[in-house]
């Protein structure tokens, strides 16, 4: 990668980290108004799997890293599965079936409860209707009753009817095994990716856990996800999920990295870095054009290191 950026593309400088860094990074600015908070957690859902990534003065602890095989294309393809064989054939409609997951799936905070509910099928107060898209007067689906204008336009009508799919599908991030991954669920990793650091520092790791990625949209998830990780912490652990509610959480990664490049641009000029809100972005981080020519690709990699 270092290659093309530099040699390819011709870019003057690089910053390069795994995306839960900068998430811890963002969390960093946003809640803390530090950028490296003492001890952080980084719960990152992603599209293929989940990473649960301990930091502590801004370093990764690698040994203490934990994850998942669940992500958000495990979640909608099994919602595709499930409906395709229920009701609609949407094996081929990936795009359609994300929206659905989107705009209908919830976490359950008591599933069985919820499920006992759902048994009334459509007629309870779980089940919803989704208008799939006609792609004439609808380019995107939607809850039957939520948007009547357009509604109105479209003259056939096809239903996806969803009740229990709604939370069955995201409670794979709980319990793996319902996809048939034999793995604990995204609670059980984040607890254990806490004991695994040292014993002083669990206390703060517990109650600095930030939940970022697409996935961690869904509604419930973040009270859920506390509940869980409560129920299997030590005495002294008290566990406190949070998101960036001003942040999409899909660009929690991004908008980390853009903090980061602000400040040290803010620093090479010369102006303040505290016009910027942007604290104690690690020195040096950057790598230049002019370095790597000088050097190569083997030392970027040593340098980076540093960083993760």
């Amino acid at each position: 990668m270092d290659e093309i950026v530099f040699e390819e593309y011709c870019f003057r400088s690089l910053i390069r980290a795994p995306a839960p860094k900068f998430s811890a990074l963002n969390a960093g600015y946003t809640i803390y108004g530090n950028a490296n908070p003492e001890c952080v957690v980084v719960v990152d859902i992603g599209h293929t799997c989940t990473y649960v990534v301990p930091y502590h003065q801004g370093q990764m602890i690698p040994q203490c890293v934990r994850r998942v095989d669940v992500g958000g294309r495990m979640l909608t393809s099994y919602l595709k599965e499930t409906v395709s064989f229920r009701y609609w054939d949407m094996m081929d409609e990936t795009y359609i079936i994300n929206a659905v997951k989107e705009k209908c799936c919830f976490v359950s905070q008591d599933f069985y409860r919820d499920l006992e509910i759902a048994r009334k099928g459509r007629q309870s107060m779980l089940g919803v209707d989704y208008v799939l898209p006609d792609f004439t007067n609808s380019k995107k689906g939607f809850i039957r009753g939520q948007e009547p204008d357009v509604e109105s336009r479209m003259s056939d009508i096809q239903i996806l009817p969803l009740c229990n799919e709604r939370f069955a599908v995201p409670e794979a991030l709980f319990h793996p095994m319902d996809v048939g991954l034999d793995q604990g669920g995204i609670h059980l990793a984040v607890v254990q990716a806490i004991m695994a650091c040292e014993e002083r520092l669990r206390p703060v790791m517990f109650s600095n856990i930030i939940l970022v990625g697409g996935s961690s949209q869904l509604p419930g998830l973040q009270e859920r996800l506390q509940t869980e990780i409560q129920a299997l912490a030590p005495a002294d652990g008290a566990a406190v999920v949070v998101t960036l509610p001003d942040d999409p959480p899909a660009e929690n990664a991004w908008l980390g990295a853009r903090a980061v490049d602000i400040r040290e641009s803010q620093d090479t000029d010369g102006s303040a870095v505290a016009a910027s809100g942007v604290v104690d972005a690690p020195a040096g981080w950057r790598i230049s054009r002019e370095a790597y020519q000088e050097n190569g690709p083997d030392r970027t990699i040593s340098h980076f290191k540093r960083f993760i």
